[in-house]
């Protein structure tokens, strides 16, 4: 179509103005400009994910460094991460991107396709993917859609997408689907808490997870309890007290809070974290990575997935004491073991 367009131009350039050709000479320049940008700036995120540089800057994700960072609105960031990672893994789709066919719609479509295909067993081989990528090349969003149900191991499954919007300013709508064994679940859930309210019982659900989860890295003043029981203590044979079986002696509070039993030297030595300094840190570090980046001094907003790191890592020496300990995400826990030799980056090849 570009082709035809220029072609006109040229047949017609007499009874064009001077400065209507030159518009859409400077048009079609800055078109190819921006595809060729748009193909350099994929490569980079592609380098910069491997690299976890993101991490540099206090960010999580890639994700949170597009958006905020680059200033890419959240659906742009995540067409264009979609992107770098079609092209991490075919080559055919790097070079589409670059001669402007295949847009960044179309490689987010054929990203989600190849993904869902893989989730139901059906992993496409390299020419098989270059097949679908020369047929989809240069269609519309709509044409995509077509080939790729066409395709699709089982095209008569929807695609089923999560979702959720604001509707009040103190509610939100989310929409997801269950299998089977999910609303088996949801159906013997309702007949044991007796209550119609869907929001409710995983409201509740939620807080047993989060509390469970928080108490396992040590957290004991999570705003999330757990649902009161029915049922009385007393009323369960296993709560009343056994008297026939023999007392024994049990370690003091402060040994049993650090996870070292009596008599036990120090952990210093042991990659074992007692749960005594799991609860310290996550007192200090109020449940939020403790990545400080060296340029901007901004500390990462993570609070999911925290880890307990060595700032000195045992391989080199480090100790497990309180001062050597820190919670980091993944992202930057990563990022430090990147950064002293001990993992690999992620991706095809070794970074630049």
């Amino acid at each position: 179509m570009m082709n035809q367009t220029l072609a006109y131009i040229s047949q017609n350039s007499a009874s064009l103005p001077l400065n209507d050709l030159e518009l859409l000479h400077a048009t079609y320049a800055l078109s190819r400009i921006e595809q060729r940008a748009t193909a350099t700036l994929v490569a980079h995120l592609e380098k910069v994910d491997r690299r976890k540089a993101y991490a540099l800057l206090s960010y999580p994700s890639l994700f949170e460094y597009v958006h905020k960072e680059l200033g890419y609105s959240e659906s742009s960031a995540y067409e264009r991460i979609a992107t770098m990672r079609l092209t991490r893994q075919n080559e055919k789709a790097k070079q589409l991107i670059e001669s402007g066919v295949l847009t960044l719609t179309g490689a987010i479509q054929v990203q989600r396709f190849l993904k869902e295909e893989k989730s139901i067993g059906n992993d496409l081989s390299p020419s098989q993917q270059d097949d679908l990528l020369t047929a989809i090349a240069g269609k519309s969003k709509r044409e995509t859609e077509k080939i790729l149900l066409s395709k699709s191991s089982a095209p008569e499954q929807p695609r089923l997408k999560e979702s959720s919007r604001t509707v009040t300013p103190t509610h939100t709508e989310v929409k997801f689907f269950l299998d089977e064994e999910g609303m088996n679940l949801l159906t013997r859930a309702r007949e044991l808490v007796r209550t119609e309210s869907t929001a409710d019982l995983f409201t509740e659900a939620l807080k047993i997870l989060v509390n469970k989860k928080e108490r396992a890295l040590g957290k004991t003043d999570s705003k999330f309890s757990e649902p009161k029981s029915d049922t009385k203590p007393s009323d369960t044979p296993e709560s009343k007290p056994d008297h026939s079986a023999p007392k024994t002696r049990t370690p003091s509070s402060k040994t049993w809070l650090a996870g070292i039993s009596p008599g036990a030297e120090s952990h210093t030595s042991s990659r074992f974290i007692p749960l005594l300094f799991k609860r310290q840190i996550h007192a200090r570090s109020k449940g939020q990575c403790e990545n400080v980046s060296p340029i901007t001094k901004t500390r990462c907003p993570s609070r999911a997935h925290l880890q307990v790191d060595h700032i000195s890592p045992l391989a080199h020496g480090g100790k497990t004491e309180l001062n050597n300990l820190r919670h980091l995400c993944q992202t930057h826990n990563l990022r430090a073991a990147l950064q002293l030799g001990l993992a690999r980056p992620v991706g095809k090849g070794q970074s630049s």
